[in-house]
């Protein structure tokens, strides 16, 4: 009876050392009058520092910098992007993108929005960056290879020419999504 006495009173105080460490971890939990914590109100002028936005890209242009690593697996490459904005964002954003190779090794990066949060420093605006934008460890060999990137519902297309001396980026659009420089020496 004895020991069962002991096992009662440590799961009691258990209980009360979870749930003290609870409410230090929460100040909205210590004070119930509050609608945000004290740290988020102190730093974002009473607004909450975790609600986030998605911002559309609407009339940006996306300018695409590639590089490239030449593969331990014979005469190949893989490519690689920096992708950065015109238009400026908060400077805590994240420029959202998905690149994917297909089985035929036809390249596609879909650019959505940019995800930053809803409250932004004053005077932290900045071009988003992504960088690396990856082609997912696709090793090249001599070739050509389509790409497809998406920006704001319009499809732009074009392909890549990997030789043994040059990857040639056959990209003929000036404005929505730009590829610069447009020829790399291997």
């Amino acid at each position: 009876m004895k020991n069962l006495t002991y096992v009662l009173a440590a799961l009691v105080l258990s209980v009360c050392f979870i749930t003290a460490c609870k409410k230090a971890e929460n100040p909205v939990a210590v004070d119930k009058k509050s609608t945000t914590s004290k740290a988020n109100a102190a730093n974002n002028g009473g607004n909450p520092a975790d609600t986030i936005v998605l911002v559309p890209l609407t009339g940006d242009q996306i300018t695409l910098a590639p590089g490239f690593s030449p593969s331990a697996v014979g005469d190949s490459v893989s490519i690689s992007f920096n992708a950065h904005t015109t238009n400026l964002y908060c400077a805590h954003g994240t420029l959202q993108y998905q690149a994917i190779i297909e089985y035929n090794k036809n390249f596609s990066i879909d650019f959505f929005n940019v995800r930053e949060p809803s409250v932004c420093p004053v005077g932290a605006k900045i071009p988003m960056v992504a960088s690396p934008v990856l082609i997912r460890r696709a090793n090249l060999a001599n070739g050509n290879y389509p790409l497809k990137v998406t920006l704001n519902s319009t499809t732009y297309t074009g392909s890549i020419t990997v030789t043994s001396a040059n990857i040639t980026f056959n990209w003929d659009y000036t404005s929505g999504v730009v590829i610069s420089p447009k020829t790399l020496t291997r």
